[in-house]
């Protein structure tokens, strides 16, 4: 009776240890303080309840994730997005045959990208690619260091898989900005994020080298619209480098529904 209490114990321990070393796996990096960001410039969370009911009536076959850069994109929810027209064109010929929701949200640094996470915005949906383009505002508002950039954003990639399993992934790397002193800090995120690809469920990208002028450090002129913001050209050539890779890893991107 006695060896059987030890080894009863033996084996709690063994779970113990295994249960929490699976914990520790998914804790969240310190730097990461998922919370809503309310905006005087839009509704932030009037805009995640449109996100919510779209999820209710429309399955999308892709989703963009982002801040401002895609908040101002276009598509639905159109309510807010603050476009003025700047993106619309690239966005209607990178999407026009397919269901997509703009998850872009202004201002949003990643950690209130992985609170509309657990507030359920890829709940109930199995989109076939999760587009995520985030991460300008930790390093150029808030000052993160690089290290804290990457490490929310694998946090930010590891909760999106766990919610839609089937999804492919694709993390495009943080674009360009004309404040010269991010270059360098926008650079090493950047290296960092392109090892959370596996080839197999997530894959990286960095349309942003397009932007780049011959010194390889500023973007080309008339690319961004105030130094952060792609204008309409740049908005084209970041749809026509996504148009490229959604056709390697989505067989179904482009084509047509077949008819009822």
């Amino acid at each position: 009776m006695k060896s059987y209490a030890c080894l009863c114990l033996l084996l709690a321990g063994v779970f113990c240890v295994a249960f929490f070393s699976g914990a520790c796996a998914d804790e969240l990096p310190p730097t990461l303080k998922p919370q809503v960001n309310p905006r005087a410039v839009y509704d932030w969370k009037k805009r995640h309840e449109a996100v919510m009911e779209r999820n209710r009536t429309v399955k999308p076959e892709y989703v963009v994730f982002g801040d401002s850069i895609t908040h101002r994109w276009g598509g639905e929810p159109s309510g807010d997005n603050r476009a003025l027209g700047t993106g619309k064109t690239a966005w209607h010929s990178l999407f026009s045959s397919h269901a997509v929701t703009n998850m872009g949200f202004g201002s949003d640094y990643v950690d209130n990208a992985y609170y509309r996470l657990q507030l359920g915005e890829l709940d109930g949906i199995s989109p076939r690619v999760i587009i995520v383009l985030l991460g300008t505002n930790n390093l150029g508002g808030r000052k993160d260091a690089p290290r804290a950039c990457a490490d929310n954003l694998k946090a930010f990639v590891s909760l999106a898989r766990r919610k839609c399993p089937s999804s492919k992934i694709l993390l495009l790397g943080i674009l360009p900005r004309e404040e010269k002193k991010l270059a360098p800090l926008i650079r090493e995120t950047n290296k960092m994020i392109s090892g959370l690809a596996d080839g197999n469920s997530v894959f990286f990208a960095n349309p942003g080298e397009e932007f780049l002028g011959e010194d390889g450090v500023s973007p080309k002129p008339g690319l961004l619209e105030d130094g952060l913001h792609p204008s309409a050209r740049g908005y084209d050539i970041l749809g026509k480098s996504l148009s490229v890779l959604l056709k390697k890893m989505d067989d179904k991107y482009g084509k047509l529904p077949a008819p009822r």
